[in-house]
């Protein structure tokens, strides 16, 4: 009898679950000083939030955190297992935060089996172990993040084309969002000239003639970057009809994203 008490308890530390926690998660961005991520077969790299660049990685991958969906009921098997890949999360208060790939354990035969689970991650945080479901982030922790291009990017002349465009349409993007968000929003949102893509272009009069239509999908913001959401303008430019040349035709709202908390003191109730 007591050999068999002796086995359960050996049992019970060795292989039960360890529950883990169902806390909300939030990280603000602006609080990170840097992210760092180590593979255990080898290789490391670190993001810093003073590289314009660079936080702009750490943004994403806040993100991907902060919108992750929580595994309901989900339990870490193996709670000693060292992880394929860690990432470190320092706060500029000194605290870190720990990603790992969530995995999924069995034991048979007295022997404990473990496998990658596709899509999980674990966030320890605050002394808790919240397992999250993003299938973005369990992917950079594996392969990701050795793609990321922190280079400055190369100038072009399309490029520079595409910022004088931007510039010249930018007051009338701007009065456009301002009175659309003003409905919803205490603060007017801004549109940088790199988030407004070109959509389509087109001469409303043919070959040469003066008169374009053009429709473009921007992403307006507040505070360090923060989308609000996702809208497709269509102007007209016609210098010989249109008195300031330029004529906002139609405004299509497509994406409303949800505001941190440290930001919802803006939305209209």
């Amino acid at each position: 009898m007591k050999k068999l008490v002796i086995l359960f308890l050996v049992y019970t530390v060795v292989f039960l679950p360890v529950q883990l926690a169902k806390a909300d998660v939030s990280i603000k961005s602006e609080d990170v000083a840097s992210i760092q991520i180590n593979r255990t077969s080898g290789g490391t790299r670190t993001f810093n939030e003073n590289d314009g660049i660079e936080e702009f990685v750490i943004r994403k991958v806040v993100e991907w955190i902060n919108t992750a969906s929580p595994v309901k009921e989900a339990t870490e098997l193996d709670n000693t297992k060292t992880s394929i890949s860690l990432l470190k999360i320092k706060m500029k208060n000194g605290n870190v935060a720990k990603v790992v790939p969530a995995y999924d354990c069995h034991v048979q035969n007295q022997t404990k089996y473990c496998s990658l689970a596709d899509g999980d991650v674990i966030l320890d945080q605050n002394n808790q172990k919240i397992r999250l479901k993003s299938v973005q982030l369990f992917d950079w922790l594996l392969t990701g993040w050795k793609q990321e291009n922190t280079k400055p990017p190369q100038d072009t002349k399309e490029m520079m084309v595409h910022d004088i465009l931007m510039l010249f349409l930018g007051p009338e993007i701007d009065k456009a969002v301002s009175k659309y968000y003003s409905e919803y929003l205490t603060y007017s949102p801004l549109v940088y000239p790199y988030q407004i893509e070109i959509v389509n272009v087109e001469r409303i009069g043919g070959f040469r003639t003066f008169d374009f239509s053009i429709t473009l999908e921007i992403t307006p913001v507040v505070g360090p970057h923060i989308s609000v959401g996702k809208d497709r303008l269509t102007f007209e430019i016609a210098p010989t009809i249109i008195p300031g040349q330029i004529k906002l035709k139609k405004f299509e709202h497509l994406e409303t994203h949800e505001l941190p908390p440290h930001w919802q003191h803006i939305i209209k109730h």
